[in-house]
Order: structure tokens, then C-alpha cells, then sequence
């Protein structure tokens, strides 16, 4: 059955916001906060109800310019329908949204965002006898692409020029800095290398294990399976707000990956006490030749009981999970005057700051747009210590 709605807001995850006749919330992918459309349901849940779009029967005028020809397809771009300035729009209300429910207070935010054209440095590629793609929203079905505009063309040349001729079915992971050198990652075995500067198959590595990223406080290592942030244009403000945040005698930081955060970091305090779960992201991350940076391979949790000494600022850059209560709990009891929480998830990172908030208040916060296209969204945070 097809049914109509106006679409009066926009949800984390990317979808629009409708009503069904019965009163309940219907979530419809590809859909903006202005629309009207048709639909059908396509999950039926007690509360709530998923719908898949049949027809745009009035168009928002959050709307933007169809840059990529598979947009409502690929499972890629999410946003990749709503014009630039309402996307950044949007994603300032997920951040604040979260902050608000979870009561903490917070200077008016700056909101960073930048060209979509080629912002990505990574990319992971489904190949499929011979051709590079990606999958269908919401589902297993391959889409073969040509191009894709929001990769750095580097990456999708090469990984096409790897993918011709292949049989069968690889999923392909490329990284390519700013000099043209890539890594890739293929889940089979592949014996030309092609313009991979390295490439790690079921069979081995070939060529080189790791490439060098430059950045405005110098250059760190990246392998086949390093942490990057994936925006070519706007990782070096996760950098500056660092520099521009952090002063003391005494730092720690904690998921430092392979040092690309640290290397600001290691500019404004004296001594830095870095560290990662990954080992080799951590042997890559020495290799910089920080003089005033220990770095310590060790997942946090089991890190802090053995820490005895006392950090004027700690620096953290956890994964989507947020930060373990056993991390929240040793930043409130350290004393730590200043504390900068770099976030890719506003419910954790909400659900973090509120178990902070008895020893910290937000001092400062950036909201960035790492992720074009998509619902995700990056928040850095200040924290000082209540006086």
C-alpha cells in the first residue's frame, strides 16, 4: 500500500522524519525536512514504521544539485540529496540535539565544513569480476561505479586499473597521500601490483608497508591497517585545535593511533604520554622521532591502574563507542586542568561529557563535517576543569 507524508525533520542516520495515518513515525530514506512524498512501508515495528521513497511529490527546498548519478542508490551518500549549507545545518542539530538531552551547557559552536569534490583520502571498494563498486543502500547488491566524485580520482584509478581482469568476488581497501603513493588491502591474491605503492594480499605484502602523510606539524606514517581521518581538506583543524587548545608540563593521550593528533600535541606540552592498542600503529608512530613522546602499545583501560604520574591535559580520540567509564571516571579523578575530547558520535560523546560534567564544563566546541554526503559528523571539544 502507498501512502503520503510531509517530512518535518531529519534523523541521525540519514533518514527523514514522516507520520503515518495512525499517528506513528515513519523513517524514509533519501528524504529531506520539506519534502512530500509518497511511500510504502517496508518494516512495521510496534512504535515506528521504516518506508521505502516511491515518489518526491513536492520537492524541499533543502534540496541540492545531483552530483553523482547513482545518489538514492548506492549506499554510500545518505545526504548526498540535501544542499551543502542545510547538511551542515542539520548535523549542528544531531550535536547539539544530543548535548541538550544529556543537560550540558556549551558555548556557541563554530561549524567547519568544505568541498565534497575528491575529500576522501580512503576508500573501501567491492570488487566484482572486474569492476569496482560499492553496495546497494541497505542491502548485499553490488553497484558497479566508474567514478565517484567525493575520492581522491587517485584512488579510483588505481583501484580500477587493479580490479580489470580480476574473477570472482574482493572487497579492496585504498588510502593515497598527497604525493600520488597508495596503500590497498585486498581480501585475496593478487600478483600485480599495478600503482600501488604497496598492497597487502592473502599471500604477503608487496612493496612498501607503509607511506607517509605530510601535515602542517609534520609528517607521520599510515599502513595498511592505520586509523586515518578520511577528509583530505579538514583533518588538519583536528590539529589545530590541539595546538590552539593544549599547554602544559605534563600530557596524555589516549587512542593516539599513529600519532597524527599527537604531533600537535607534542608541540605545546613538554612531555606526552601516548597511547594506542595497535602495535603497529604504534611502532609507526616512533618512527617520527617525537624526543618528548612515550608511546605505550596498550588498550586504555588496562593502561590507566598502572599510570603514577599526574597529567595537566589529557587528550582523547575514541572510536564511535565513546570512552569506557573506567576512561571518564581516571580523567575526573586526575586533576587534569585542561581535557580535549575529539568525537565521531554525538550520543557517546553526550553520554561521556554528562559523566564529566561533575569535575568539567565545555569550554569551547568546533563542529566539523568530516563526512559530506553522509549523516556522520565530528565534534571537538574543549574542556576545562570547574573551578
Amino acid at each position: 500500500m502507498t501512502y503520503e507524508t510531509y517530512i518535518k525533520d531529519t534523523a541521525y542516520g540519514g533518514y527523514g522524519v514522516g507520520t503515518m495515518p495512525d499517528g506513528r513515525v515513519v523513517f524514509i530514506p533519501h528524504t529531506v525536512e520539506g519534502d512530500t512524498v509518497s511511500y510504502e512501508v517496508v518494516d512495521d515495528k510496534k512504535n515506528f514504521t521504516y518506508g521505502s521513497l516511491k515518489e518526491i511529490l513536492t520537492a524541499s527546498d533543502k534540496r541540492g544539485e545531483k552530483y553523482c548519478p547513482h545518489l538514492g542508490v548506492c549506499g554510500g551518500c545518505t545526504f548526498g540529496h540535501i544542499a551543502a549549507e542545510h547538511q551542515t545545518a542539520i548535523k549542528k542539530n544531531f550535536v547539539l540535539h544530543q548535548l541538550k538531552k544529556a543537560g550540558i551547557s556549551h558555548p556557541e559552536p563554530a561549524v567547519l565544513s568544505a568541498d565534497l569534490k575528491e575529500f576522501r583520502n580512503r576508500a573501501t571498494f567491492r570488487i566484482r569480476d572486474g569492476k569496482i563498486g560499492f553496495f546497494k543502500f541497505k542491502s548485499n547488491d553490488f553497484l558497479p561505479v566508474d567514478n565517484c566524485p567525493v575520492i581522491k580520482h587517485g584512488i579510483v584509478h588505481k583501484s580500477k586499473a587493479l580490479a580489470y581482469g580480476l574473477k570472482g568476488n574482493y572487497e579492496l581497501y585504498v588510502t593515497e597521500n598527497e604525493n600520488g603513493q597508495a596503500l590497498g588491502r585486498v581480501d585475496g591474491n593478487v600478483d600485480n601490483i599495478r600503482d600501488f605503492a604497496g598492497l597487502e594480499t592473502e599471500n604477503g605484502i608487496k612493496g612498501l608497508r607503509n607511506i607517509l602523510f605530510d601535515t602542517k606539524y609534520g609528517a607521520f606514517h599510515a599502513g595498511f591497517g592505520t586509523f586515518l581521518q578520511g577528509n583530505r581538506y579538514l583533518s588538519g583543524h583536528l590539529q589545530d585545535f590541539v595546538y590552539d587548545n593544549t599547554k602544559g608540563e605534563n600530557a596524555l593521550e589516549l587512542y593516539c593511533g599513529a600519532g597524527f593528533l599527537t604531533l600537535a600535541l607534542a608541540r605545546t606540552c613538554k612531555k606526552v604520554t601516548a597511547s594506542e592498542i595497535s602495535r603497529d600503529s604504534i611502532a609507526l608512530a616512533k618512527r617520527m622521532g617525537l624526543e618528548n613522546v612515550n608511546w605505550i602499545a596498550s588498550a586504555s583501560e588496562g593502561l590507566l591502574f598502572r599510570l603514577k604520574e599526574r597529567y595537566d591535559t589529557i587528550l582523547v580520540d575514541p572510536p564511535r563507542t565513546g570512552l569506557d567509564k573506567k576512561v571518564t571516571d581516571f580523567i575526573k579523578n586526575s586533576g587534569a586542568k585542561t581535557v580535549v575530547y575529539i568525537s565521531c558520535s554525538p550520543d557517546t560523546l553526550a553520554r561521556d561529557l554528562k559523566r564529566l560534567s561533575e569535575k568539567y564544563s565545555v569550554a569551547k566546541l568546533d563542529i566539523v563535517d568530516m563526512f559530506p554526503g553522509s549523516y556522520h559528523v565530528e565534534s571537538c571539544c574543549l574542556l576545562k576543569l570547574n573551578a
